[in-house]
């Protein structure tokens, strides 16, 4: 039986005598003597943020970072099929051009800009600076003229329009022995080989002239040269050159009876 149980059953046998007591005395809580107080005291407790959050997220995921760092250890190889190419010293050359003449362009700027300021030469060593001025303009045009002479060259030696003339046929005079090809002023005299003698007697032909030209239209002075041939005046022959391909200019000696302007030719491309 529990002590509330037993309170309630004392109140309901006293009834009007419990009342009246009551009116007059307050009541007074009586506590077992074997009972024990105990005193609780609560506080919250204060929850601090990790010093290292990053420390906690290895912690709780080490066995992921573990199985990523096993990925490293391992050996991965692999196989590249493209090879190296080699590159051409030409366009090494054009760089070394470029930086040199941009190096060039801000010197000669520099120069002129101080050649304006010095509108008045008050001493000898003002003179001298501009003479040193002078010369390190005329080094540079220098040079510049070395460098188009280099672009000039490249631009000979990998252009693909070139002409090339050949010869056939015998005349009914005496074979001559050579052919001038002239060309605004340019004279090429061609000598006729025992080679190329021997071709022709043979109906062959013969090669005299292959040389890079411009892509343009060309007129040529051709003239036999030699013995009678000297007295016949030169025939024009007129053709195009056709960018990046070889044009051939074929002469039929056998037409040349008496004057060369009946020289038939013939020109194909390649």
């Amino acid at each position: 039986m529990t002590r509330a149980t037993i309170i309630f059953m004392m109140m309901l046998v006293s009834g009007p005598v419990a009342r009246a007591a009551e009116a007059t005395t307050p009541p007074v809580a009586s506590v077992p003597a074997d009972s024990v107080i105990e005193t609780l005291e609560v506080k919250r407790e204060e929850v601090k943020a990790p010093e290292h959050e990053s420390l906690r997220f290895l912690k709780d995921h080490r066995v992921f970072v573990r199985a990523q760092l096993d990925r490293l250890r391992t050996q991965v190889t692999r196989e590249h099929t493209a090879g190296a190419e080699i590159l051409d010293a030409r366009y090494l050359k054009l760089q070394e051009m470029s930086t040199a003449i941009a190096a060039a362009q801000d010197t000669i700027g520099g120069e002129q800009a101080r050649a304006a300021q010095q509108s008045l030469l008050c001493s000898v060593t003002e003179l001298g600076k501009l003479e040193a001025s002078l010369d390190r303009m005329d080094s540079l045009l220098v040079d510049e003229r070395t460098r188009l002479l280099w672009l000039e060259k490249d631009f000979l030696g990998h252009q693909e329009t070139a002409l090339v003339i050949v010869i056939r046929g015998l005349p009914a005079n005496a074979l001559p022995s050579g052919i001038s090809i002239t060309e605004e002023g340019d004279v090429t005299h061609v000598a006729l080989s025992d080679t190329d003698r021997a071709s022709l007697a043979r109906g062959g032909i013969a090669q005299i002239y292959h040389e890079f030209v411009e892509p343009r239209t060309h007129a040529l002075q051709v003239k036999l040269e030699g013995g009678v041939w000297d007295t016949h005046p030169a025939s024009v022959v007129t053709l195009e050159a056709t960018r990046d391909h070889l044009t051939f200019l074929e002469l039929d000696l056998s037409s040349a009876a008496t004057t060369l302007s009946s020289l038939n030719t013939r020109v194909w491309y390649r």
